[in-house]
């Protein structure tokens, strides 16, 4: 098991509701960062061929603040980048307690995770939450797939529910998003 603080994450980040941000959001990011359905679908419908390039899964210490969300001390934090054709367009990481594996989210290789929280109706999406970073805040392995040639971007990140286990899921749209 490795612990958090190791690995690139965005929990530190200041984080509030969309309202809060509506003012600062680019107009190509608005439908995304908004977009309570399923973002994978809304990709799809999109580009011709969605991929996700899995980057890592590991078992991880958590953070108190991820604690107390999903209930748990440890949970497998899965890193991916979601490309359209070949353009990568959001980087994603998202926390998956034990608990969940039985409700259908485990051995997910590279299949969205969206595919699988919004194939099953059971999972329900709590309130999205937006923040914007700085470049220099953002994992360091991203500048060389060519993504990062802005020096702000933003995130999103919400909380999804079912039986009494949640999975946190972040987001950062990367320069070759478009809706």
């Amino acid at each position: 098991m490795i612990d958090l603080f190791n690995l690139p994450n965005l929990l530190r980040s200041s984080w509030g509701s969309l309202a809060q941000y509506k003012d600062i959001i680019p107009d190509r990011l608005h439908p995304l960062l908004c977009e309570t359905g399923s973002l994978t679908a809304l990709l799809r419908a999109k580009c011709g061929v969605l991929h996700v390039e899995v980057l890592s899964e590991q078992v991880c210490k958590l953070e108190h603040e991820v604690k107390v969300i999903l209930k748990c001390d440890s949970a497998l934090c899965r890193e991916v980048v979601l490309y359209c054709d070949d353009t990568p367009v959001v980087y994603g990481q998202s926390w998956i307690p034990e608990s969940a594996n039985s409700l259908g989210l485990n051995n997910i290789g590279s299949t969205p995770l969206g595919e699988r929280l919004f194939d099953q109706q059971a999972w329900k999406r709590g309130e999205i939450e937006v923040t914007k970073l700085q470049k220099k805040t953002l994992p360091s392995f991203l500048p060389g797939k060519g993504t990062l040639d802005s020096d702000i971007y933003f995130a999103r990140r919400s909380v999804f529910t079912r039986q009494g286990s949640n999975v946190l899921v972040c987001e950062i749209f990367l320069n070759g998003v478009k809706v």
